[in-house]
């Protein structure tokens, strides 16, 4: 299958934020298609889309008058309103959709077409170096009993998402940012970005400020109902990563975390964050657990979203039956 169609896509509020990215990712993205979701009722950031035909800019005005009645389901003021991003690319044949963020700019000895063949890479590759295989273990220890294969015991892996990391300042909770008093120096010494293969059966906290994924997938990449109105915030990538990696360990497709790395320059508030996130915290601690025991049904990644959707729709709470509804329009909405 071809990948050489890429779509870049990135919600702003900021038109100078926005001015940097594109000038920082000019070369790099010249081949891809921009993708630009002001959250905002009409243009505010100049984009000068007439010297950049790669670029697409929309805001809360396209969204109404693309999806009518269904457009509730884009949310606004919040980071999510970049599903509209997805669907719009998803639409126009992308092969490879790369989600990103208006602070994230490439390190300064990123060489020139790394960061797109770092993810297309990821996206295709079958085996990750120095990585023990996950499909054969022994019940004993000193001697392979009978019925362990003598040749190769390799899983071939087939990559569905590349999730990338980020430098400088990494995607951390508010509890956590205010616990190291949002102190870059001391955080770029407490961890280290790591390849792995997310193992099949476990989950991990997705971020959307670098992800990428086979665009087939759109269906199940939708960043969830969040932002002013809504009761919570902040866990819109974080569900998403959650609701597709359950999808995808059904399908048997893989996802994998690590390079490429984007340069995160800017650090929010935690304060902020916290006011932000709190609602959600303890919803988290159980949703997760429910989406782990349930068993999903589906021949497709619709229709295996859609019965998601079901099951998130039985939780206690208007909110749930609202996104159950929303997950299940944006679904009709990809197979039209």
């Amino acid at each position: 299958m071809s990948l050489s169609n890429i779509a870049i896509v990135v919600p702003t509020i900021r038109s100078e934020s926005i001015k940097t990215f594109l000038n920082a990712w000019k070369t790099e993205f010249s081949k891809c298609t921009i993708y630009i979701v002001e959250d905002n009722p009409r243009p505010t950031c100049d984009i000068l889309r007439k010297a950049n035909t790669n670029i697409k800019h929309y805001t809360w005005k396209d969204i109404d008058n693309d999806l009518g009645n269904d457009s509730w389901i884009i949310p606004r003021r919040t980071d999510c309103v970049r599903s509209y991003g997805f669907y719009s690319a998803f639409k126009d044949g992308a092969d490879v959709i790369i989600s990103m963020d208006d602070d994230c700019l490439p390190p300064s000895d990123m060489a020139s077409g790394s960061f797109i063949r770092g993810h297309i890479n990821n996206l295709t590759k079958k085996s990750l170096p120095g990585e023990r295989s996950n499909a054969w273990i022994s019940t004993i220890e000193g001697l392979k009993p009978r019925g362990i294969p003598f040749g190769t015991k390799n899983r071939d892996y087939n990559f569905m998402i590349s999730h990338g990391l980020w430098l400088n300042v990494p995607d951390l909770d508010a509890i956590t940012q205010l616990r190291l008093h949002n102190n870059h120096a001391e955080l770029s010494s407490l961890y280290r970005n790591i390849d792995q293969a997310i193992p099949r059966g476990m989950f991990y906290p997705m971020c959307g400020m670098n992800v990428a994924f086979r665009a087939e997938i759109t269906p199940i990449m939708y960043f969830l109902l969040m932002g002013k109105d809504y009761p919570y915030d902040r866990f819109g990538d974080i569900w998403c990563g959650l609701f597709s990696k359950k999808i995808l360990d059904k399908f048997e497709y893989d996802v994998f975390s690590g390079n490429p790395a984007v340069l995160h320059k800017r650090a929010s508030d935690p304060w902020v964050n916290l006011h932000k996130e709190e609602p959600g915290y303890l919803i988290h601690e159980n949703l997760w657990k429910i989406v782990n025991d349930c068993l999903i049904l589906g021949d497709t990644y619709g229709n295996a979203y859609r019965n998601l959707a079901s099951i998130i729709g039985q939780l206690d709470g208007d909110y749930f039956s609202r996104l159950s509804s929303a997950m299940e329009l944006w679904v009709n909405l990809c197979e039209q």
